[in-house]
């Protein structure tokens, strides 16, 4: 009925494959651009997954608002990690080359990010940090889904709205962050 352990190693097997596919494929396009360094693959590869997160998360919050758009975008995050999984990776640190396209990149996904989180009420500090927050959840779920991290036979993707579920309706706890206007 479950996975075998045996099956364990040959799904996490399958998934460095996968990242590894992923990678070869976005750096061929690349390198026939005569990309000099490691830094600035890495760099383009950034910026590339920060684009690709951002129309992502855009198309699927589109004509939501609150909650649903928060939701969409958690699904938005975890479901591009899973398809685009050397890109996904690239964006999970910092480029090592700072440079105007990729601060350019991180701000157009930041600004479309804070747009949803504007949407229940948060902004400044207590977006951040709850950004930081949505971010470990999501690179934490999607690093032991590809891992296959797990023995029980849950599927993951419920376990993921359920930990949405509880995220936001943890949102509340920002209450005495957010600042109010002064009377």
């Amino acid at each position: 009925m479950g996975m075998k352990v045996d099956d364990l190693f040959l799904y996490a097997n399958s998934w460095d494959k996968k990242v590894a596919s992923d990678l070869i494929s976005e750096m061929e396009l690349y390198l026939t651009d005569k990309v000099a360094t490691i830094p600035e693959m890495r760099r383009i590869l950034a910026v590339k997954g920060y684009e690709g997160l951002r129309r992502r998360i855009e198309s699927d919050v589109k004509g939501k608002s609150g909650q649903a758009a928060l939701r969409a975008m958690a699904d938005a995050m975890r479901n591009y990690a899973l398809e685009n999984p050397g890109l996904s990776a690239a964006t999970f640190r910092t480029a090592t080359t700072d440079s105007p396209e990729w601060r350019q990149a991180a701000t157009e996904l930041a600004g479309v990010v804070l747009s949803v989180f504007i949407e229940v009420g948060l902004v400044g500090e207590p977006a951040q940090h709850a950004l930081r927050m949505l971010r470990s959840l999501v690179r934490g779920f999607v690093l032991n889904e590809m891992a296959a991290a797990f023995l029980e036979p849950l599927d993951y993707g419920e376990s993921f709205k359920l930990a949405i579920d509880a995220y936001i309706l943890g949102l509340p706890a920002f209450a005495p962050l957010i600042r109010q206007p002064h009377d």
